[in-house]
């Protein structure tokens, strides 16, 4: 993902509450409802969830237009009463969920993560709704499974001692030390539900590692213990520099032949500045199977010039990305993507974890092309009627139209691909991204890619 990290963050939409001056009521209202023919999330659901848990009900900025998160077979149900009720039609599960479903029933992928066939497909359920995961992402995390260790690798440079620009649950900023480690500690409650075979946790300026195997033990019990061993590891403050590309080289050194997903927690220039991220995109560009060895950089900083080689990596190397911070993050969908795509702090997590292997999809989010109705559909989880897709294809358009694009004193573009981003006729297009499965199948977008990359180079 392309990341501009430090936009100002969107605040997130309020709907006024029905119940300023009384009490909530006991039962849970409708948690679906249908407004100018389009499925939402149900406003007066969101303020008796926030009454009733003392605690924001969704993570979504626009939650008064995105189109409705659907985070398991239960939300599933919900939707198709919802929309029966509102006098439209039952939304079928996508084939990604239907595929996910049926791989979960089988023994050894449920033994892998812990679970019994009866009960993983509702366990793993509870997770994706506590982070508002889409349901249609489930398919995308069981991809971790193909992956012999999940290395996370951790900057204990002197400067994560640093402010970042997150907050605590208490509204508190925290350090960058204290960001790596809360977004690590994110990534594993879901890792914890699906099958993987080994993750590993090492640090930039230090030996030791921290390996963690499932070992038979339920997601809960592993938790236990993954959490206890991740603070004491992180409880050794940060000191030194940032050698990334020398820990590069030797994580790729060691894992020859291997199928090895990497990720690196860091937040500012690597030792050797320009010949170091030279030498660290010619390590990435060349190293052996990209596919089964992606790379995701994950910034921990409120400082751009310090992180921008980050950015300009992932450019250039394929099955390569950079995700900051949510808030970031979810500014940056929204500028590309526009409103109605529900960009969760679940869907970023998803991102976080997988998005290197996705370019078609999840690592191309913010590449200002809109989805194809199929790819909508398996992303998040349900087969969208024509509304529900023309709804998030006409938002696209308005954010597209929106974007502010830089001039010079002249009046010429300072960014031609910002221009070209904003003048493309997508609607011209609509019914391609209807019909074709992927969008990089439509000429206009090999097109538009190509004019893009002319632009930028």
């Amino acid at each position: 993902m392309i990341c501009n990290s430090f936009s100002q963050a969107p605040q997130a939409f309020r709907f006024p509450s029905p119940w300023a001056t009384s009490n909530p009521p006991e039962s849970s209202p409708k948690k679906y409802i249908r407004q100018d023919g389009v499925m939402k999330l149900n406003p007066t659901f969101t303020y008796w969830k926030e009454a009733t848990e003392g605690k924001p009900a969704t993570t979504l900025v626009y939650a008064n237009v995105a189109l409705p998160v659907v985070t398991n077979l239960e939300d599933h149900e919900a939707l198709n009463e919802a929309s029966v009720a509102w006098g439209g039609q039952e939304f079928a599960s996508s084939e990604s969920v239907n595929a996910t479903v049926e791989m979960m029933q089988e023994p050894e992928i449920c033994m892998e993560a812990g679970m019994q066939p009866d009960t993983m497909v509702d366990e793993l359920g509870r997770v994706l709704y506590k982070y508002e995961v889409p349901m249609g992402l489930m398919n995308k995390l069981m991809m971790l499974s193909e992956f012999e260790v999940l290395e996370f690798m951790v900057d204990d440079s002197g400067s994560m001692t640093l402010l970042s620009d997150t907050l605590t649950a208490t509204k508190q900023t925290q350090t960058r030390w204290e960001e790596a480690q809360a977004r690590l500690m994110e990534m594993l409650d879901i890792l914890a539900y699906v099958p993987f075979q080994e993750i590993q946790v090492c640090f930039l300026n230090r030996q030791d590692r921290v390996v963690l195997k499932r070992q038979g033990r339920d997601p809960k019990s592993f938790l236990v213990d993954a959490h206890r061993r991740i603070d004491a590891a992180f409880h050794r403050m940060p000191m030194g520099g940032t050698p990334v590309f020398e820990k590069l080289q030797e994580s790729f050194a060691s894992g020859v032949n291997r199928n090895i997903a990497r990720y690196l927690f860091c937040d500012g220039t690597p030792n050797g500045g320009l010949l170091a991220k030279e030498g660290i995109t010619g390590l990435l560009i060349n190293r052996q199977n990209p596919a089964q060895n992606p790379m995701t950089f994950l910034i921990c900083s409120n400082t751009g010039d310090e992180v921008v080689w980050m950015k300009d990596i992932e450019e250039v190397v394929p099955y390569c990305s950079a995700c900051d911070d949510f808030a970031n993050e979810a500014a940056e969908v929204l500028r590309d993507q526009g409103m109605a795509l529900p960009f969760t702090k679940g869907f970023w997590l998803i991102c976080s974890l997988i998005a290197a292997s996705n370019p078609e999809d999840l690592d191309a989010i913010n590449e200002s092309v809109p989805f194809s109705k199929t790819t909508l559909d398996n992303l998040l989880g349900v087969n969208h009627d024509d509304a529900l897709y023309r709804h998030y294809f006409d938002h696209f358009v308005k954010a597209q139209h929106a974007r502010v694009v830089e001039r010079d004193e002249y009046g010429r573009p300072k960014n031609k691909a910002d221009q070209l981003k904003k003048n493309q006729n997508w609607q011209a297009h609509y019914g391609d991204f209807v019909r074709v499965p992927m969008a990089s199948q439509i000429s206009a977008v090999k097109t538009f890619k190509q004019q893009l990359k002319q632009a930028s180079g």
